[in-house]
């Protein structure tokens, strides 16, 4: 395994470089040996070196707090694989460059990889500014791929080789909307990010909106390094919406929830699905008491009867772990769902990717359950999902997303048009 700092420099965890100097002497070794196996009649089969697996996680930047999870749980996953003796005898080598939250810097990172360390298939990105730009190049070169973001213009429709494991944008629109429909919330007032992240999120939300009879009223607008957001929160208090949206990850969202109390809204207040994490209710402290936002049974697990799909993958995660952090976990998703195409069809990239678009059925990961067709590489099935609130710095049930969608539907036949229904 290795891990490529800032500078690029490489350093080794598991296996080493074959040096240019000694090159020519293995090569006089190996001639050698065949030499000796022919001449005697036997025959030998050459040892398989490691299966390259490659990474773009951002251990920089203001995403590193997504980046450092994901690499973390790919690690340690690849690290009890090869305990186990890797797959069909070969080992995983993670070769994880480090993206720094910079669009440039993860498409340059994937064509190192791709075109240097010939990886059979990716884990990430996890930044949606450079999943934009490094997916076109992936399906390109056909390495399949297991994005641990949320489904953007990237899934749908989907590209050949890209998949992903979280949830997809309309599934959590889809609960949100219902349930704000459930409420009266007609108007909301939304706080952007400036990222791949929130441009998409924006926009897939105002496609949604006018089904359910919410109109979102003039945005207000944040950078990812924002620490004072006052001025754009008092804008939005004046709008006199019905409801208010804080639509960021990371440490973004924990400065809007300060600010946001600092302000003293007295309308619902939503957080986007990526503050679904223990990390932020910590963080944000008692700011965050009574916010609301789409997330997924992890955020449940003390209360997840063994029963759910899910309660296994759930608590293996938790035992390996060690915290509900659901980036994390979208992560174990993506690494044991490349591992099983992997036993399943060898180290071949396209075989993988077909695997992944015909043999992924009702698959149950930490995040969701996951079914993969050719049509639909944002696999998590409607149910997964549910409206949370953060109570006393835990999260607390709400209402299901399969709850939200049925009273909707009994109330609202219209809202759910082209939708996935209960």
């Amino acid at each position: 395994m290795e891990v490529i700092n800032n500078h690029g420099g490489r350093h080794m965890k598991t296996h080493g470089w074959v040096r240019q100097g000694a090159i020519a002497a293995a090569t006089s070794v190996l001639a050698a040996t065949l030499l000796a196996a022919c001449s005697s009649g036997s025959s030998t089969t050459a040892p398989q070196g490691p299966i390259n697996i490659g990474m773009v996680p951002d251990l920089t930047g203001p995403y590193s707090a997504i980046g450092l999870p994901d690499y973390k749980m790919a690690e340690m996953l690849v690290k009890l694989q090869n305990a186990k003796g890797g797959i069909g005898g070969r080992k995983i080598n993670l070769i994880a460059l480090d993206g720094q939250t910079s669009a440039a810097t993860g498409l340059a990172n994937v064509k190192q990889l791709v075109q240097t360390d010939h990886i059979v298939a990716l884990l990430g990105p996890d930044f949606t500014s450079t999943a934009e730009v490094v997916i076109p190049y992936l399906d390109q070169h056909h390495i399949p791929t297991l994005a641990d973001l949320g489904g953007g213009n990237w899934t749908s429709p989907a590209p050949p080789y890209v998949f992903t494991t979280p949830e997809s944008q309309q599934a959590v629109d889809q609960d949100a909307l219902g349930y704000m429909y459930l409420h009266g919330i007609k108007t909301l007032s939304w706080l952007d990010v400036q990222s791949g992240f929130g441009q998409t999120g924006l926009v897939e939300f105002q496609k949604l909106a006018p089904q359910f009879g919410v109109t979102i009223l003039p945005v207000q607008y944040e950078t990812t390094s924002a620490t004072d957001v006052l001025p754009q929160l008092e804008r939005m208090k004046q709008q006199h919406a019905d409801a208010v949206m804080l639509y960021a990850s990371a440490a973004t969202a924990v400065v809007n929830q300060l600010g946001a109390a600092q302000i003293g809204f007295s309308v619902p207040v939503f957080q986007s699905n990526a503050a679904a994490l223990p990390q932020f209710a910590q963080a944000a402290g008692s700011s965050a008491n009574g916010v609301y936002m789409v997330g997924g049974n992890l955020q449940l697990a003390g209360s997840l009867p063994s029963s759910n799909p899910q309660a296994a993958a759930i608590h293996r995660f938790l035992g390996l772990y060690g915290s509900a952090d659901r980036f994390a976990g979208d992560m174990y998703d993506a690494t044991t769902l490349l591992f099983d195409a992997i036993k399943a069809v060898g180290p071949n990239s396209v075989k993988i990717d077909g695997w992944l678009n015909h043999d992924v059925k009702n698959y149950p990961g930490v995040t969701g359950v996951i079914t993969y067709t050719p049509n639909n590489h944002a696999g998590i099935l409607p149910g997964s999902l549910s409206m949370l609130r953060i109570t006393n710095g835990g999260f607390e049930l709400v209402q299901t997303g399969t709850s939200i969608n049925q009273e909707v539907m009994s109330k609202c036949g219209s809202c759910l048009n082209g939708l996935p229904k209960p």
